[in-house]
């Protein structure tokens, strides 16, 4: 099978399942945003581990569904204290292991939750927040992707047809000016997409078209930001991706990198400078 096909075949099953997880909510949409996060976390260790470190994994995966849980539940005010007991913690359990630099081993298993779990848990913050439409939820997270995916339509098809000048050539050769301009377009052309879409279908949404186009913004900037950062990442590693548990795509960081940076900046956007 082609990797098209694969690509295709995937999308065929994992769209519906996913947008169904956002849109029932609740533990469906919990369930799968901690999936992809312990995924995300191994991922990021096993990059680490090409390094040299020696993450301590379990650790980091049982913080990352904690901070899962209190994002989940509200109680993200708890999220410092977690943290405190987590490096400590860290530091504690690296006394009694002998595998290679304690600090590297310390600072590889913080990078993994800081990297990864935080991000991905702001997924929750944004479907569960405080506010008036019960739909709103459902709303920010479809600008969330909406705003990625159609930057990366467009920056993709932008720079294979006008690119000339490269963008960041020691971490990505073939990202070009041309391109990343045509991602900035196709994030902002994303998010009013979707809300036109919402507001035809006689629904009140959440943002109006000013604040829509900050959060397309957003995901034109700081999306392709964050696909440059995990580029990064594994040409250090020297792999090509973060594994190949989706076929035909990789790893859960190579579907989602932008999604890292995407939504904690949508999140806090919306809740401290609109709600």
């Amino acid at each position: 099978m082609t990797t098209h096909a694969k690509r295709l075949l995937v999308a065929i099953v994992a769209i519906p399942v996913f947008f169904g997880c956002i849109w029932l909510g609740g533990w469906w949409f919990f369930g799968l945003v901690a999936v992809l996060t312990v995924i995300g976390i191994h991922e990021m260790n096993s990059l680490s581990v090409k390094k040299g470190a020696s993450p301590q994994e379990w650790l980091s995966s049982g913080v990352a569904m904690l901070i899962c849980v209190l994002f989940y539940s509200g109680n993200q005010f708890l999220l410092p204290t977690l943290l405190v007991a987590t490096i400590l913690a860290i530091l504690v359990l690296e006394m009694f292991r002998v595998t290679g630099s304690a600090s590297l081993n310390v600072g590889a298993t913080m990078w993994s939750i800081g990297y990864v779990a935080l991000p991905m848990a702001c997924l929750l913050l944004l479907r569960n927040g405080p506010y008036p439409n019960p739909d709103s939820g459902v709303q920010l997270i479809c600008l969330v992707l909406g705003s990625i995916w159609a930057c990366d339509s467009l920056a993709y098809y932008s720079g294979k047809m006008f690119g000339r000048h490269k963008l960041f050539e020691r971490v990505s050769p073939r990202k070009t000016w041309e391109g990343a301009i045509g991602g900035l377009v196709g994030g902002i052309a994303g998010v009013l997409l979707i809300r036109y879409f919402f507001l035809e279908a006689d629904q009140s949404f959440i943002l109006n078209s000013n604040q829509t186009v900050v959060v397309g913004i957003i995901g034109g900037t700081l999306g392709q930001l964050g696909d440059l950062a995990e580029s990064w990442l594994k040409r250090d590693a020297g792999v090509k991706d973060s594994s190949s548990i989706i076929p035909g795509h990789g790893g859960v960081l190579d579907r989602f990198d932008s999604l890292l940076f995407v939504a904690p900046a949508t999140y806090v956007y919306v809740n401290h400078f609109i709600l």
